[in-house]
């Protein structure tokens, strides 16, 4: 997010007024925060498998819309500050504004967000172990991706709104938040996929690669993506380049998602097929199918289920999780928590299916 020269060179001159901004961010606020959700529940709706909590969840994105924020606007600020003072031309000037945007705003902007991912992958390595595979760290990137977009589109829009009018507001908010508003989500979230796979390799060569590559793949995107905007927009041709890359890196975003749902799904398959005892082979089915990536179907599944739709989610969310305690297991890790996790999501199934819990219709 490079500096608005704009906004801020009316404000010291008095062409608008504080307030009238005020107003413009907050109407820009009311029609943005209600789009970046919808994504919001889109994205994490495709994590059927293993689904993140949804407290953990509402922090990377609020890492995303305030601490990257706000980090991202003084160091590009910084940035913009170098560039003026190599090229000899000011701030404001359109060679300034669109080096910082191209050679400033990836680097800073994916460092900022992915620093978030880098908190959230200790906290989980010492304590929670949410962070479990590629799918979760794409996952979380791509919210605190959305989080980033939030308060960028917010300040874009409606400082759009407050020099120009309604117009420019709407011409603004349907280009940066409807028709890309998940390119920061598809960047982030291969900041992302690295720090998944360095959370479920034992490989420290892995473990060190796979986070910085994720996060040179992210600055890769958006230094694309920024350059198509700035350089080369220019007519019809640079807005069809432009649109063309935006739906290109959503559609990237979305695949890479869904073949790690797929991925996801093996590792339950394999964690629970020999859990007889545990499980009833229905379940098995049920919980290991690929129509789980179909939104609702789960619901639907277990709607008509014996004690109820709650129940028979709880216990197939502890046989998912148990699954990919396995598969922690057989990565190599040990001990007497992971011994006090398995006894415990164990008996969560027991307990269930003897109060005759089942998961769907028998």
């Amino acid at each position: 997010m490079p500096a608005c020269p704009d906004l801020c060179s009316n404000l010291a001159r008095g062409k608008w007024y504080p307030g009238r901004v005020l107003i413009s961010w907050f109407l820009a606020f009311l029609v943005i925060a209600p789009t970046v959700f919808v994504y919001f529940l889109i994205i994490k709706g495709m994590d059927r498998y293993e689904p993140e909590p949804f407290w953990l969840l509402s922090m990377a994105f609020f890492w995303g819309a305030i601490v990257a924020t706000l980090m991202a606007v003084v160091l590009n600020q910084v940035g913009e500050g170098v560039i003026s003072a190599a090229l000899g031309a000011p701030t404001a000037s359109s060679i300034v504004q669109s080096s910082t945007a191209s050679f400033v705003a990836p680097w800073v902007e994916e460092s900022c967000k992915g620093s978030g991912l880098l908190v959230l992958w200790l906290i989980s390595a010492f304590w929670m172990h949410e962070v479990d595979g590629a799918l979760d760290g794409a996952i979380y990137g791509g919210v605190i991706g959305l989080g980033f977009t939030l308060t960028e589109d917010v300040l874009y829009v409606g400082g759009a709104g407050a020099s120009s009018g309604a117009a420019a507001f709407t011409a603004l908010y349907l280009v940066r938040t409807v028709a890309a508003g998940l390119s920061h989500a598809s960047f982030t979230a291969l900041s992302g996929l690295g720090v998944g796979v360095a959370s479920e390799t034992s490989s420290r060569a892995l473990k060190l690669c796979a986070p910085v590559a994720g996060w040179l793949a992210a600055v890769g995107l958006h230094f694309i993506h920024n350059f198509l905007v700035t350089f080369l927009y220019e007519g019809g041709v640079g807005l069809v380049l432009k649109f063309l890359a935006f739906w290109t890196f959503d559609l990237v975003f979305f695949a890479l998602v869904v073949a790690l749902a797929v991925r996801d799904r093996a590792i339950v398959l394999r964690g629970l097929i020999d859990e007889a005892r545990l499980l009833h082979p229905k379940e098995l089915t049920r919980t290991a199918s690929y129509w789980m990536l179909v939104p609702l179907w789960n619901f639907m599944s277990l709607a008509a289920s014996p004690g109820g739709y709650a129940a028979s989610r709880r216990k197939q969310l502890a046989l998912i999780e148990l699954a990919f305690l396995k598969q922690r297991r057989a990565r190599g890790q040990s001990g007497a928590r992971i011994d006090r996790s398995e006894a415990h999501l164990r008996g969560l199934v027991s307990r269930a299916s003897a109060a005759g819990v089942f998961i769907g219709a028998r």
